[in-house]
């Protein structure tokens, strides 16, 4: 691709990014209210469009009013946010119930946190418990006066116990869904029901999972099962992973997928950390610079994306100095893509599928099937088949020669 070809592409893209961003800063300015003190429950219910209060009344699940007028629909939801008070945080975890505490503990409004994005507070609006309001010029939250009585009451060790289960059963499936990206449903809550040593009541796991997927927005669901949200193809991950039947999901550990779970987390390998010295040594990449590139990288890695395909992506973000940065670019992206998780290997990384999948003396081909590797060829930049010759040039086929030796 040449350099006005490329500038054209950039230009585009930069222009389309400001766009949408200017689009959804002018969308997210409308949900700052002006509501008169003292913030009653019917008085922020009323600042809200029908639309927002349907939501309301589909997350409470509430039968038989769906026809109702705006102002009758009000009347409804103002006594069933309360009843329901106890029964919306026991969906929550550590984080949310400690940003209603929060808000609770002072007076029932606060300026909004640096923490807390529109996609948290548009969830919580959703549970008719938490809205946003123009607080003394300044973005703010609150908690409506009935609430705030009633949270006393609410607030004992039970719930604490619940939100505790919750933030770890929250916290294993994001991390699962990260490392595995698309598991059906009943194999989900087994896996955590396992690190757990627990039984999992299934509605209730629903129920705390659809709430954080709406918060978090890092996981979804599916016809295949609860899926991360970074999954391009959803269908075609799912189905290569059912192919792979002779390979077991990687076996994380509990504190690993903790660790996976959390927001934003983007797992740094050796490789990945090689290869942003590499860039450094060209590049001025200042902390958000590398964190957009990990992340975007690790996720076209998780989706199976090619070398070239990655190669491409770095034309349209770094300008190329010559070909032996060519060369040298593409050998780390080579060892970052072969030590790199993938979806489609359950977790694996294509280095470690080759090192356990050594044929069995004595046993047909047919009898010892072997998964593609995925393992990348770094002469080539091609994935290597058992069958193609060895990339070492010994004359031997890969599975005869450097596929028995890797380590």
């Amino acid at each position: 691709m040449d350099s006005k070809t490329l500038n054209r592409i950039r230009t585009a893209f930069d222009q389309g990014m400001k766009h949408n961003r200017e689009l959804r800063d002018k969308r997210d300015q409308k949900l700052w209210k002006n509501v008169s003190e003292p913030y009653r429950l019917e008085s922020l219910l009323h600042s809200l469009s029908k639309i927002e209060l349907d939501d309301i009344r589909k997350s409470l699940d509430l039968k038989g009013i769906s026809n109702l007028k705006k102002a009758d629909l009000i009347q409804e939801l103002v006594v069933a946010i309360p009843s329901h008070l106890r029964g919306i945080l026991s969906t929550f975890d550590q984080e949310r119930y400690g940003l209603f505490k929060k808000i609770v503990s002072h007076s029932g409004k606060i300026q909004v946190p640096r923490n807390v994005s529109i996609e948290h507070i548009k969830s919580l609006m959703g549970w008719g418990i938490i809205f946003p309001i123009c607080l003394d010029g300044k973005q703010g939250l609150t908690v409506p006066i009935e609430l705030v009585e009633q949270f006393s009451a609410v607030d004992d060790q039970e719930l604490h116990k619940i939100i505790d289960r919750n933030t770890e059963w929250i916290r294993l499936t994001q991390g699962l869904l990260y490392y595995y990206g698309v598991v059906h449903t009943s194999v989900l809550v087994d896996m955590v029901s396992e690190l757990l040593k627990q039984e999992i009541d299934f509605k209730e796991f629903s129920d705390v999972m659809t709430s954080a997927s709406d918060y978090y927005q890092q996981m979804g669901y599916s016809l295949y099962g609860f899926v991360d949200k970074r999954v391009y193809n959803v269908e075609k991950t799912f189905e290569e992973i059912e192919k792979r039947l002779s390979i077991g999901y990687y076996p994380f550990t509990k504190q690993q997928l903790l660790k996976a779970g959390k927001p934003g987390y983007v797992e740094k390998t050796r490789e990945m950390k090689s290869l942003i010295q590499f860039l450094q040594q060209y590049y001025h990449l200042t902390a958000e610079d590398i964190e957009d590139l990990t992340e975007q990288l690790n996720t076209m890695i998780l989706n199976d994306a090619s070398l070239n395909q990655v190669v491409e992506y770095f034309q349209l973000q770094f300008e190329f100095r010559d070909f032996e940065f060519i060369n040298d670019l593409t050998y780390h992206l080579t060892e970052l893509m072969n030590h790199s998780r993938r979806w489609m290997l359950k977790g694996h990384t294509p280095k470690e599928i080759s090192q356990r999948r050594k044929p069995v003396i004595g046993l047909s081909s047919a009898q010892n099937p072997q998964p593609s590797t995925n393992v990348i060829d770094f002469k080539s930049r091609k994935a290597i088949g058992r069958n193609d010759p060895c990339p070492c040039g010994s004359g031997k086929k890969y599975k005869k020669c450097c596929l028995n030796n890797l380590s």
